[in-house]
């Protein structure tokens, strides 16, 4: 019943770890995909920042170059009508005033090369050792599609040393070319100077020169490979070295590269994720806490059936499962005692006493199956129980090994006169224990009165 009982206890116990270790994993499951999703979030409300900036950026552009195409269009009907190279700087230089005005702090330049030379330009004073026919702008226009804008890459310009880059228009004519030069000179170009506080935002050519940069940069905090292949969708970068901001990249239509550069704070304040990752913490410590009981418990319910020296089954466990199977078939008990085994703790220590126990253990386990029920019933007393009936002659060669076994044992510790007696009786179903028990204990009663060292079977029901 104390065993039932015990048994009970382990079981509710483990029970009780295994479905708190389940909710535990369930919770942190939903806590780890709600943390994902938040993040994932984020980030999509981050690239919709960044893309309102990006915006800004391709609407500047787009007014530049339907600046250029409106120039165009108008330089070519004036060529068209044969107007003179004055009017035609005349209304060139206007125009670019009026353009200038537009936008802004920005500086702008315009010309035009016209039948082979520059006819208009403005601030242009004349220079007629100006090669024009090598510059980049002039051969990428020519070699477009009339009507087709073309955006240089960032270059340095020789006597106003400011980073500039050139919009050129192939007209109808495609060696007639027009051209718009913007420097970078404004504090507000493209109107960033209105960034929200901790943004940053950078700029790059094709060549991943950096051409613009607004707001709390550092472009030492980017990887070289950020502009590499950016697509016309603002995309998230993770590769950024510091973790306190997000990084959103972007291609233009000029194929310019455009970096902005977000406070992580803004899209996942860090209130929110020391929160999350507590919980989760928590969870992964409970989980593993509650794993480590569950692993005790049942290393220590081990106990409620085996005898810790020898490995056997103990006597309550071992009780209880002859009384099962005496309700199921017949069989055979044996009851197993040594022999003076007091002497062999008086003359060599109680250390030498556990260890003969356990080789004793071992000489049982070694002589009959693996399927049959052996157990320490207490001290040097031991228990085999087999499920069915043997013959009296294969019970009787088995208990024979036994005792020559244990005979040879002995001859380790010769002050002990160590031997073994057995007693055995045969079970029918529906016995009782303390019936068949006591049967097997009077046939060991006989072998210990008549000499000990040997083995009788009670044959009586």
């Amino acid at each position: 019943m104390e065993i039932s009982t015990g048994l009970k206890k382990k079981l509710r116990i483990t029970l009780y770890i295994v479905i708190f270790i389940a909710v535990e994993l369930m919770f942190g499951y939903f806590t780890l995909k709600s943390r994902t999703l938040f993040l994932e979030n984020s980030i999509k409300y981050g690239s919709y920042l960044a893309q309102a900036q990006t915006d800004k950026i391709e609407t500047q552009l787009d007014e530049y170059i339907s600046s250029i195409e409106l120039a165009g269009k108008y330089v070519d009907e004036m060529v068209g009508q044969q107007t003179s190279d004055e009017q035609i700087q005349q209304w060139t230089k206007s125009y670019c005033n009026k353009i200038a005005e537009q936008f802004g702090d920005n500086v702008v330049d315009l010309y035009a090369v016209l039948n082979g030379h520059i006819v208009a330009a403005n601030p242009w004073e004349g220079d007629d050792g100006y090669n024009f026919s090598a510059m980049d702008w002039y051969l990428d226009a020519v070699e477009a599609t009339p009507n087709t804008t073309v955006f240089s890459d960032l270059y340095r310009d020789a006597i106003t040393e400011q980073n500039v880059f050139t919009i050129s228009l192939a007209l109808s004519d495609p060696q007639n070319v027009i051209a718009l030069d913007v420097y970078l000179t404004g504090k507000n170009w493209m109107g960033f100077s209105e960034l929200p506080s901790g943004y940053g935002l950078l700029v790059y050519d094709s060549q991943q020169t950096l051409a613009y940069s607004s707001g709390q940069v550092d472009s030492n905090i980017l990887q070289r490979d950020i502009a590499v292949n950016p697509t016309a969708e603002v995309s998230h970068y993770a590769g950024a070295i510091r973790q306190n901001f997000n990084l959103y990249v972007c291609k233009l239509c000029n194929d310019w590269r455009v970096v902005v550069q977000i406070p992580s704070d803004d899209l996942i304040p860090k209130q929110h994720m020391t929160i999350m990752n507590l919980g989760l913490g928590f969870n992964i410590l409970n989980t593993i806490i509650a794993i480590i009981f569950l692993t005790k418990n049942l290393r220590s319910s081990k106990y409620i059936r085996y005898d810790a020296l020898t490995g056997l089954l103990n006597k309550a466990y071992l009780v209880k499962y002859i009384r099962n199977q005496l309700q199921r078939t017949n069989g055979t008990l044996l009851v197993v005692d040594l022999d003076n085994f007091k002497k062999v703790n008086d003359n060599y220590g109680h250390d030498c006493g556990d260890i003969v126990l356990v080789h004793v253990a071992n000489i049982l386990q070694n002589c009959f199956r693996k399927t049959d029920c052996i157990g320490r019933f207490g001290g040097d007393e031991f228990v085999i129980y087999i499920d069915t009936i043997l013959t009296d002659e294969l019970i009787h060669t088995k208990v024979q090994e036994v005792i020559r076994q244990v005979s040879a044992l002995a001859e380790q510790y010769p002050l002990s006169n160590l031997s073994v007696s057995i007693g055995g009786c045969c079970c029918k179903k529906g016995d009782k224990y303390s019936d068949v028990f006591q049967r097997a204990d009077q046939a060991l009663y006989e072998v210990k009165t008549t000499g000990k060292c040997g083995f009788v079977m009670n044959h009586r029901t």
